[in-house]
């Protein structure tokens, strides 16, 4: 039962998560730091064998987008239910809780243009937010941050959060996949805004008091002494620094390798957290199906939709740019706790990754470019799913085991 002393500590809390303004800063002043870990010092690896009978599988469909994440503001449309304005937020494709904080602070901006512009036609402002992912739930937190008295409803099909692709993710700050969309020069410079912006919030979150509460933690991530064109051509340096040279310090896997610091963002914490402050400052949260655009456009009453809505975008607002990026994952348990990652794949260009989070540890590394592709679901009944999980668990106990040469590529999906 809830006392009447943890309701107003729990009140105190949200009151004070929205107190400041919108975290607007466009560079991160504190690059996250940690202790270099001391020569000669080993980590511990997680015990396979005895996490390998307990192991979870999941799959979920990343909405990766051709030419980058679609941010923008529409021109205002007249519909029954009166003048609206649409705001995109989607296609981060294996970058959206990377992303998350930067992008949502750009929708902070369309909003009040278009806020704006009703008010100049004495038009009654109010926000509906449609999805629950993480793209979803940072961008209502940063406008409730901004206008703490503005209506805001968040819809979506399933109000439990577990049933997202976000819930699922790693959570590792990297510009994953997406990165490849911003090769331009002026591309860079975009996807430079927002990782900084992001790293700029996450710090905030970081050195809030209250980061367990936000599954926020700096981890240590190894690969091998390869490029990783992810962290090394497309983030800032002031973002995330400039990886140190060093043998991988673990028992059987002490090849030559570099260490990045990064952040953890548990998405299993974070997006229930999430969910919770926003009802605490006073948004709405509906369940609602919508199958198509103009669905939306005749049968919700505020002025300003925001479409976060990920790979549901391109049946919705039929853009054709979205691409199913269907991954699989492996969930251990992290009984012993161990606090860093592993990304650098295997050295026969088999990929694979392990981080190791607060409670769980999580192996992934497949990609699946069919564009029929698009359960975002584990499913129980095809064998071919149970067999890709199954080699990313053997792949990451090759790896630890000191035979990253051996890895064999998870069967081709059909």
């Amino acid at each position: 039962m809830t006392t009447r002393r943890q309701l107003l500590q729990g009140t105190a809390a949200t009151a004070a998560f929205f107190a400041a303004p919108p975290f607007l800063r466009t560079a991160a002043a504190d690059a996250p730091k940690l202790k270099p870990l001391p020569p000669g010092q080993r980590l511990q690896t997680p015990k396979f064998d005895a996490l390998g009978p307990g192991r979870r599988y999941a799959a979920g469909v990343r909405p990766h987008r051709s030419g980058g994440v679609r941010l923008s503001l529409e021109a205002p449309v007249d519909t029954p239910k009166g003048r609206k304005f649409f705001i995109h937020n989607y296609g981060h494709s294996g970058a959206g809780i990377t992303l998350s904080w930067g992008c949502a602070s750009h929708v902070v901006s369309h909003v009040e243009t278009a806020m704006n512009q009703l008010a100049a036609a004495n038009i009654r402002p109010s926000v509906a937010v449609l999805g629950t992912g993480v793209i979803g739930l940072t961008t209502a937190t940063e406008l409730r941050r901004k206008w703490s008295r503005l209506p805001i409803t968040v819809y979506a099909k399933s109000l439990d959060v577990r049933t997202t692709t976000s819930f699922i993710a790693g959570g590792q700050f990297e510009p994953s996949q997406i990165f490849r969309e911003y090769e331009s020069d002026a591309g860079k410079v975009v996807l430079a805004d927002y990782l900084r912006r992001s790293a700029a919030r996450i710090t905030e979150l970081q050195n809030s008091g209250r980061r367990e509460d936000f599954g926020v933690a700096l981890r240590r991530n190894y690969t091998f002494d390869d490029p990783q064109e992810g962290f090394d051509d497309f983030t800032p340096r002031d973002v995330v620094a400039a990886p140190r040279r060093m043998k991988l310090p673990f028992e059987k896997l002490n090849a030559n390798g570099r260490e990045y610091i990064t952040w953890l963002m548990n998405p299993q914490i974070l997006l229930p957290t999430l969910v919770r402050e926003l009802k605490g400052g006073g948004v709405l949260f509906e369940a609602r199906k919508f199958t198509s655009e103009q669905q939306i456009r005749h049968e919700l009453a505020q002025t300003i939709i925001v479409n976060c809505t990920g790979f549901g975008a391109k049946e919705l607002f039929g853009d054709p740019a979205l691409k199913p990026r269907r991954g699989h994952l492996v969930i251990l348990k992290n009984p012993a706790e161990l606090k860093y990652f592993f990304s650098g794949g295997c050295t026969n260009n088999v990929i694979s990754y392990m981080f190791a989070r607060q409670n769980d540890i999580v192996i992934g590394g497949t990609v699946n470019r069919n564009e029929n592709e698009t359960r975002d679901f584990f499913d129980a009944t095809d064998p071919n799913d149970k067999k890709i999980c199954d080699r990313l668990f053997d792949n990451a106990r090759l790896v630890f085991g000191g035979k990253p040469d051996d890895c064999v590529a998870p069967p081709t999906p059909t």
